[in-house]
């Protein structure tokens, strides 16, 4: 992540140097009405300056007008400024040397900004302190000539091809329409304008129970789906109407998913929980969880029974035919006390740990941070709770925290599915990876791992973007087989020195090559006060894995727990991995015992015909699998456009990849 500086307010005097005060005579300022710090501004657009009246250009986003004066009529009449625009801070570069411009804006500005990838071949898009700052730089960036255009951010307003839900709650759904701050929500509308609503697709709510003949739940709900019993929470049910509320029935709210099916699975004793997390998984092709231990800070080693984690590896390696039922679960709502790590289940490779931020696209104070985060989407937090259906076939509009974050993901995964029937849970959560967008970017958490992704403990990696999700769903090539690669089991047998931060340092080292996807680290320690401990994997690229900090927790032991990290996602497997595990109060005797280490993945291979191991060469072993996959229309045969497909041009892509041969 590249950081700069530039100036987080521009005077008038500054701005008209730039060229990008509007003209308007000797007075600058726009009418009144349109608020007391509005002003005209020149924004440099595609096809040259647009004239627009912003509300306030000293924030990150404002309100703007468009001045309409090329659209006078022949009499001279201006039609009135056109309202529904956003202005926002970005600058969008296009340039085939992003470096030259760092160092440009790193000289013109004195303030903090940030420069990053479009996602797009030769752009680059700068996000700065202010609208101000972004029309000032555009300007001259453009002026300038050392860039082939740069273009303000703006938001236009724009006629969907499809309509949105007429439910009469659905103002007052932030969430998934954010009005105030657009760039704060799920953007459902982006998504339901390519046609996805859910339809074909089951989601299931893993509780105690929902209210089943809710008017605005009950045309969707999905008995053949669901377990019988249970008693209905208003908890429950406002978490079915954030994914599954039915849209357009003008009754009360929608869900983001709003024609997916519904169903319910009911928790208990540990086989009962183990039971729901795996029934009906060749009908419910996604579960959400909303719940957990008690958010104390406590590391949970023994709230997870074995049936229940092994029954979550079922749903994700054997439901929907073996592609993987997709569990979201509520990170957690302990704040800064707790971390997503500490519960068994949101530490689960199988599981996607979703977290919160609110209306302002930034942390909700009850949000967790931890190595096992994957995600983030909107919830209370900022300003605004969430409007959802609740029990007495009624509805609310408090309802929040990441049991709210979590379906929300879920119903995004919905209309993923119905975009492409054929991604596994992996290949879900790696588009969640690629496509999670980066909500306020100046947070000190982000980072960037050696493969590239932008990474944080709050946000994982990002905000999940429904309409970026379905767009990049669509032409989705299924990953490779997963793969695995350990150190095997490393003796220590070390006391850890009391309250000493620099505590004991041990390593595993790892031959095979995979591209990273996950990687646990399954810990064996004693002690009196578990709260004593730092935990920290570093991997052969560098990356570091915060498991656990010095918190209050006077639990004793490590046995067997598995921490699990997503933070080195694309990097290589291979070399020489750090285990640091520090005592830093004093009082308690610790000792480490042993860890074993385990690299989730795909082997990297020679190229689309390297499909069988042993990976980097081809041969007999792929022509068999390659002939068993395409006739059972598997994933591992998709390897030509159109995905989704298996016909003669996927037979013609693996002749010529194996005739290719490996390097």
């Amino acid at each position: 992540m590249k950081t700069l500086r530039t100036a987080t307010a521009l005077s008038a005097t500054a701005l008209t140097a730039c060229g990008v005060l509007a003209a308007s005579g000797s007075n600058v300022s726009a009418p009144a009405s349109y608020g007391p710090r509005a002003v005209m501004l020149a924004a440099p657009v595609r096809a040259g300056l647009e004239t627009l009246i912003v509300a306030d250009p000293s924030a990150r986003t404002s309100p703007a007008w468009r001045v309409n004066s090329d659209l006078a009529d022949k009499a001279g009449v201006i039609p009135a400024p056109a309202a529904g625009y956003t202005v926002t801070n970005r600058v969008i570069v296009r340039t085939d040397k992003p470096a030259s411009i760092a160092e440009a804006v790193r000289r013109r500005f004195a303030g903090r900004a940030m420069m990053r990838s479009a996602g797009v071949r030769g752009y680059t898009i700068i996000e700065t302190g202010s609208v101000a700052d972004a029309v000032a730089l555009a300007a001259e960036l453009r002026a300038s000539g050392a860039v082939g255009s740069a273009e303000v951010d703006i938001e236009r307003p724009r006629v969907l091809r499809g309509s949105l839900p007429d439910d009469p709650l659905f103002a007052s759904q932030w969430h998934l329409r954010n009005t105030s701050i657009p760039d704060a929500d799920v953007n459902a509308e982006a998504a339901w304008a390519m046609g996805y609503t859910g339809a074909g697709v089951i989601v299931g709510v893993t509780e105690g129970g929902f209210q089943t003949t809710h008017p605005d739940i009950a045309p969707h709900f999905n008995t053949d789906a669901s377990q019988s019993g249970g008693v209905a929470s208003g908890h429950a049910t406002s978490v079915a109407g954030v994914f599954g509320a039915v849209g357009n029935n003008a009754t009360g709210v929608t869900g983001l998913a709003y024609d997916c099916g519904v169903s319910a699975q009911i928790i208990g004793t540990a086989a009962q929980t183990a039971e729901a997390f795996t029934y009906r998984n060749d009908l419910n092709d996604i579960k959400n969880d909303s719940w957990g231990p008690f958010d104390t800070g406590k590391l949970w080693d023994d709230f997870a029974s074995s049936i229940e984690l092994d029954a979550l590896r079922d749903s994700a390696q054997l439901g929907r035919g073996g592609l993987g039922t997709i569990t979201c679960w509520a990170a957690g709502n302990g704040g800064s006390a707790d971390r997503v790590d500490y519960d068994p289940f949101t530490s689960s490779r199988f599981t996607f740990a979703i977290g919160a931020i609110g209306d302002l696209d930034r942390e909700a104070g009850y949000n967790e941070t931890g190595s096992s985060m994957l995600a983030v989407t909107h919830s209370s937090g900022n300003n605004r709770s969430i409007t959802t259906t609740t029990a007495g076939s009624n509805y609310t509009s408090f309802f929040g925290g990441t049991s709210s974050a979590s379906p929300l993901a879920a119903g995004a995964i919905a209309l993923a599915l119905q975009a492409n029937p054929l991604l596994s849970w992996r290949d879900v959560q790696a588009l969640i990876v690629e496509t999670a967008r980066m909500n306020d970017p100046l947070d000190t958490s982000w980072t960037t791992n050696a493969a590239g992704y932008e990474i944080s403990e709050k946000f994982g990696f990002g905000a999940i973007d429904a309409g970026a999700l379905v767009a990049a769903a669509e032409g989705w090539v299924n990953l490779p087989p997963e793969t695995s690669a350990t150190g095997g089991t490393v003796a220590v047998g070390t006391p850890l020195p009391d309250n000493d931060p620099a505590g004991v340092v041990s390593t595993a080292d790892i031959a095979e090559d995979l591209t990273i996807e996950s990687v646990v680290l399954n810990i064996n320690l004693t002690t009196t006060n578990v709260g004593d401990l730092r935990i920290v994997l570093t991997s052969p690229e560098g990356t570091e894995s915060v498991f656990m900090v010095p918190h209050t927790d006077p639990s004793d032991d490590i046995s067997g727990f598995d921490f699990m990290s997503l933070r080195s996602w694309g990097e290589s497997s291979a070399g020489t991995w750090t285990v640091r595990i520090s005592d830093e109060k004093a009082g308690d005797a610790a000792v480490w015992q042993d860890f074993t280490l385990t690299v989730y993945g795909t082997a990297t291979g020679c190229n689309a015909a390297d499909i069988a191991e042993p990976f980097g060469q081809l041969d007999l072993g792929d022509i068999s699998l390659f002939i068993s996959a395409f006739l059972n229309q598997q994933p591992e045969a998709d390897i030509a456009d159109p995905a989704g497909v298996w016909d003669l041009a996927d037979v013609q892509a693996f002749v010529s990849a194996f005739s290719a041969g490996c390097p």
